[in-house]
């Protein structure tokens, strides 16, 4: 028996590739009609490829090191084990592709089969040539048994050279790919991975199909409007949508106007993914979405580092009431990871590495190439994130696929670079649509928002904010985390503090408070103080909103934490100012370290001509377009790293870097696992210590991962994510920093001697360069 798979069933290397190909052909059933850049001479290419891809593995190096896994009757010798995909090429006939299909698709065919999966250390010729004559030779005749008889083979004393020069040349044959054939290997290759991972993943009883594609007849959009239809009519921005399906969309349109639904009408019967910056906003949208009495799409994915840790989350089964088993969630975020969810909610790290063009990207843009993507709040990001975001939406519509831009307000200096990538044609729509906020037109909306600068810092505001916080909702957001611990003890106690620098055991109840009090509904009056963590994540509505100054983009998500919907002050227009920005540059926190202070400048001088008058929707967004224009950043640290960012993505290098290291990339983590103080130290503890005692008492293994997945669960309750930095150079450190021994916690650092408590949080002495901007 020649073996190929030993978990989760023991499979031949015959069932497995049978199982491959099966997949390719599901893939191909499901959505080869909307991959225009592939013809059928180009699937059939894709199924030679399956059949290949694991050839290897009939090699006596791979059968010695799997079988010892099966069965206890065999012995590993000392014999090493070369990468099967490698030795797979070997076996490839090239000139015989090459002479059926064409050279191209020879070399596409031997980089597909060769790099289906990616090993950190490259293929070595010299090896190739020795294990072939070593290992291979003598399973030939079983290799020809076994593989249908229609197929081409290349059975010889010898490996096929030729094969092996692409497969050793990729980085020089993947440049030298005109675009049409760069995409061709792109699809060939993300195809044949996302079939070998299906395959690699069911269980012999289960069909393939679910494990390649979900619900492909459904259509999201008709259970959207559906669900719109039993309450409302469709708004002018849900209308344009899902009239406009066949089209890329950039549209602008305020909070609050239905733009997730109007994402989904125009998803329709497609696949489709939904980014957003915020795991939690993602969270909340994925509940809305799977919720049987609102759009109730089942086959919707949460697709975020820790997806599979809040779908086992008390309130996330709270929330569900009830709760699948664990096998049930485990799979379907499995499921959501192997892109086969006909809907996919996700976080742009996850998502978007493609345009690094990382070992293994193929899988993504190869699936992208078929499907609809909705980037949700764009102006969100900085400046480099948005230069992957644009590089990744050229990629994506040069291989086939479809993009849509929602956002609130739109930098001036994205859309002049999406114009000139020529992303904006005649198939793209560019739409800003507003709910009337004039009174005159629509009494029910009022515009909600009048401002006033004020040459005053936040602290000097002191009496307003307790004078007003008397009889209403008062919200202030300043742009540091120690600039709300300075204002939180000037009021002495008058307030309630949200900043990222609590535990998430006592964060998660403050932001269940703020949002239960922060309702037009809640009749109590008071005073919270935060950072601009409220800004996108928390759905809060408070009648007065004092802030630090900060970039237009910036200022206008805070703006939206107040008179959300426009019915505080008896659904009136506010006749007298509801938002008080703090304007003295010279005493407010985060200048050059949170936001660049000449960008904050030019945002406040535009506002000038608002000051204490109302802001309507079209001014936030001309306001973000002139200062974010090219000409206003001029000389700007943003414009730099904008336009570095481009020119290093249009250059960039292939297959230089793992998944991982882009992933660290996109997020800019310099952030470690922190616990602070002795009683969260002594509850980690305590966790770790039953993580690593729990294997003695429970005997089944399935029982134990689970119960181990949810002891670090657990354990993550007292954890804070802190700037590295920050931990080495507080100013003044008189606090000792360890981390964990324990194996598989030694990413883990704590400091029993460092301030902290449920009510302020962290506390670090700190110099201005290190302050959190949480």
């Amino acid at each position: 028996m020649f073996y190929a798979k030993s978990k989760p069933d023991v499979l031949t290397i015959l069932e497995h590739t049978t199982d491959v190909v099966d997949a390719v052909k599901a893939l191909s059933q499901a959505y080869g009609q909307e991959l225009s850049l592939l013809n059928e001479s180009d699937f059939l290419l894709l199924e030679f490829a399956a059949w290949y891809h694991d050839l290897g593995k009939y090699s006596v190096s791979f059968q010695n090191a799997i079988k010892p896994a099966i069965e206890k009757k065999y012995r590993r010798l000392d014999i090493h084990n070369y990468p099967h995909n490698y030795l797979s090429v070997t076996l490839i006939p090239i000139k015989r592709i090459c002479e059926q299909f064409s050279k191209i698709d020879g070399q596409i065919l031997t980089l597909a089969v060769g790099y289906h999966h990616e090993r950190g250390t490259p293929p070595d010729k010299l090896t190739l040539e020795t294990f072939y004559q070593k290992y291979m030779i003598e399973h030939l005749t079983v290799i020809q048994e076994d593989m249908p008889e229609n197929l081409l083979l290349n059975l010889s004393e010898k490996p096929d050279k030729l094969a092996i020069k692409y497969l050793l040349e990729r980085r020089n044959t993947f440049g030298d790919f005109d675009q049409n054939a760069r995409n061709k290997y792109i699809l060939i290759k993300g195809l044949l991975q996302r079939a070998d991972h299906a395959a690699s993943a069911k269980r012999k009883w289960e069909s393939i199909e679910d494990y390649v594609e979900e619900a492909v007849h459904e259509n999201v959009a008709e259970n959207t409007k559906a669900f719109l239809e039993k309450r409302f009519s469709l708004r002018p921005l849900q209308q344009l949508t899902y009239e406009n399906q066949h089209k890329n969309i950039i549209l602008m349109a305020q909070t609050g106007s239905g733009k997730t639904e109007a994402a989904l009408l125009w998803i329709s019967q497609k696949k489709g993914f939904i980014t957003l910056p915020l795991r939690v906003s993602l969270n909340a949208m994925y509940e809305r979405i799977i919720k049987p009495d609102e759009i109730a799409f089942k086959s919707t994915g949460l697709f975020h580092s820790s997806a599979l840790d809040y779908l086992l989350s008390e309130e996330n089964k709270k929330k569900q009431k009830g709760s699948e088993s664990f096998e049930q969630l485990e799979l379907q975020v499995s499921h959501t990871r192997r892109l086969a969810k006909k809907l996919t909610l996700s976080t742009i790290d996850q998502l978007f590495k493609f345009p690094l063009l990382y070992r293994g990207f193929e899988t993504e843009l190869a699936t992208l190439a078929y499907s609809k993507v909705v980037i949700d709040e764009i102006q969100a990001y900085d400046a480099h994130l948005v230069a992957i975001l644009i590089k990744g939406i050229q990629m994506i519509q040069e291989i086939g696929g479809q993009w849509m831009i929602m956002t609130a307000t739109l930098p001036k200096i994205f859309l002049e670079e999406l114009q000139h990538r020529q992303l904006i044609n005649e198939n793209t729509l560019v739409e800003t649509v507003l709910i009337p906020d004039d009174r005159s037109e629509n009494p029910i909306i009022p515009r909600r928002h009048r401002i006033q600068l004020v040459e005053k810092s936040i602290e000097e505001m002191f009496e307003q904010i307790t004078n007003l916080s008397q009889h209403a909702k008062v919200l202030v957001v300043v742009n540091t985390v120690k600039q709300a611990l300075r204002l939180y003890d000037l009021l002495e106690g008058q307030c309630k503090l949200l900043h990222s620098q609590f535990t998430p055991h006592d964060r998660l109840p403050k932001e269940s408070e703020i949002k239960n009090f922060a309702q037009l509904e809640d009749p109590k009056s008071g005073l919270w103080v935060t950072t601009q963590i409220v800004e996108a994540s928390l759905d809060i509505d408070f009648d007065y909103l004092f802030t630090e100054a900060a970039t237009p983009d910036a200022l206008f998500q805070r703006f939206g934490r107040c008179n959300r919907q426009g019915k505080r002050f008896n659904g009136q227009t506010p006749l007298k100012p509801n938002i008080f920005i703090s304007s003295d540059l010279e005493n407010i926190s985060g200048m050059d370290t949170v936001y660049e202070k000449i960008i904050v400048e030019r945002g406040l001088e535009a506002l000038k001509a608002f000051d204490r008058e109302l802001l309507a929707e079209d001014d936030k967004i001309k306001i973000v377009e002139e200062v974010f224009s090219r000409e206003s950043l001029e000389g700007t640290k943003y414009l730099d790293l904008f336009q570095r960012a481009l020119i290093e993505l249009d250059n960039m290098q292939p297959f230089e870097h793992d998944s991982n290291s882009v992933q660290k990339i996109m997020r800019d983590i310099q952030s470690t696992s922190f616990v602070a103080g002795r009683d969260n130290y002594e509850k980690v503890v305590e966790l770790i210590e039953e993580y690593e005692h729990c294997k003695y008492a429970i005997e089944d293994q399935k029982e134990l991962y689970q119960r181990r997945r949810q002891i670090r669960i657990d354990i993550d309750k007292y954890i804070i994510s802190v700037n590295f930095h920050r931990l080495l150079h507080a100013r003044d450190r008189q606090y000792s920093l360890m981390n964990f021994k324990n194996k598989g916690f030694e990413h883990i650092y704590y400091s029993t001697d460092v301030s902290y408590n449920a009510h302020r949080g962290l506390e670090l002495a700190l110099d201005e360069n290190f302050d959190s901007t949480f």
